[in-house]
């Protein structure tokens, strides 16, 4: 039973006693096969040195704690000791049956651009799907766009696009919308069944918003698998909305539609990566899980830019207002613009869902904490167990609607 000091250790070597943290809080069991993951996590464990079995010692049994585990390994980069952290990565542990592994890494192609061939203006110049907009789409920016339209006119726009009439109509019509217009007193005896209804409910912005992002959703349906599993990613943007949705209904923000539409849309610019540049796409995830470091770094690494400036720059293009347009390009750095509310709720929210609920857009790791942003988010981690609960409530049906 050979002592090795950390920095010796392999993937696939084989523990023979129990490795913990210096504090004694987490640990890996004896007859566990050592994955780089494993390695990293020992690492911002700061443990010096393991038991590990000789070569040829016998199969090593199968790891109870290998979900726990994988959940440690998310967070390995955050500073335990922040209550946030903490109380997330408490979160994350009791759920740890119902989160999906890490998904496999994707084999980076030979031919990945390089960062000089990935200017965020060329890629989306180079795409005719983004420059052609569907005409429902163009419509209700012109109504939104309009201070003068009027319930009629944003719902004979709307009702042209039978698909996205039914999307808006279940969701309205969903338990989340439900409870959010009982609490407003805006809930109506029975169901909303025409759009007219819907607009009168939600106001004409918020429903002309909520169809402009739902209504470029179908735009993103030939993402290289490799990449992505669509499904996982779109759950993923649903609970980020459903999240950011709760955030701002609980400091009385008039507008909660747009942080739902924020959310859903905030990895949009990954999107457009892994159908514009999937080799290169492929490389960042990659380099990402090879070294243990968080995907966004990586892209700014790589490319000089990240998927939130890429999608910001999207929502500007097609003249999204601009509060969507800068949730989604500062969502990872939210005090970097004039107006940080909506990036903020928009990046603890993307904490949130990326630590409790499942789905990925393609991050391992747990998103940054940002003690700033969570200030301005004013919830405390005693808060957290009853939002995550409410999210994940509502997370399968708004996710089926979007299928």
């Amino acid at each position: 039973m050979p002592t090795l000091p950390l920095s010796k250790a392999r993937a696939g070597m084989v523990l023979a006693a129990d490795a913990e943290s210096l504090d004694g809080n987490y640990r890996l069991e004896a007859g566990l096969e050592l994955s780089d993951g494993h390695l990293r996590l020992l690492r911002g464990w700061h443990v010096a040195a393991i038991d590990v079995k000789n070569d040829d010692a016998s199969p090593p049994a199968p790891s109870r704690d290998a979900p726990e585990a994988a959940i440690l390994e998310r967070f390995a980069h955050l500073p335990a000791d922040e209550p946030v952290v903490a109380a997330l990565r408490r979160l994350a542990l009791d759920r740890a049956a119902t989160l999906p592994p890490p998904p496999p890494c994707p084999i980076p192609s030979a031919k990945a651009a390089t960062p000089a061939a990935l200017a965020p203006e060329r890629i989306l110049a180079n795409d005719p799907v983004l420059v052609s907009l569907p005409e429902v789409f163009m419509r209700i920016r012109e109504v939104l766009s309009d201070p003068d339209s009027t319930v009629e006119e944003a719902a004979a726009v709307i009702g042209k696009d039978p698909s996205l009439t039914a999307k808006l109509l279940k969701l309205v019509n969903s338990a989340f919308y439900a409870r959010t217009m009982r609490v407003s007193g805006g809930l109506p005896p029975g169901a909303v069944d025409s759009l007219s209804r819907a607009v009168m409910l939600l106001g004409l912005n918020q429903l002309s918003t909520l169809a402009m992002g739902v209504s470029v959703l179908p735009l993103f349906k030939d993402i290289p698998p490799e990449c992505i599993d669509m499904r996982q990613f779109w759950r993923h943007s649903v609970a980020v909305g459903l999240v950011a949705k709760l955030l701002a209904s609980r400091l009385g923000d008039p507008s909660p539609e747009r942080f739902f539409v924020a959310g859903l849309l905030h990895d949009i610019g990954r999107l457009v990566l892994y159908k514009q540049q999937p080799a290169a796409s492929a490389a960042a995830l990659a380099r990402a899980a090879a070294t243990g470091r968080l995907l966004v770094d990586v892209e700014r690494e790589m490319f000089g830019f990240d998927h939130g400036k890429l999608g910001g720059m999207l929502l500007r293009k097609w003249r999204f207002p601009e509060s969507l347009e800068q949730a989604v390009w500062r969502h990872h750095d939210p005090l970097g613009g004039e107006v940080p509310l909506e990036p903020a709720l928009i990046c603890v929210a993307d904490m949130i869902a990326g630590a409790t609920l499942s789905g990925g857009s393609g991050e391992r790791l747990t998103p940054r904490f940002l003690p700033e942003v969570w200030r301005i988010a004013a919830i405390s981690p005693g808060e957290l167990p009853e939002l995550v609960v409410m999210a994940e409530s509502h997370l399968d049906v708004v996710c089926a609607m979007f299928a």
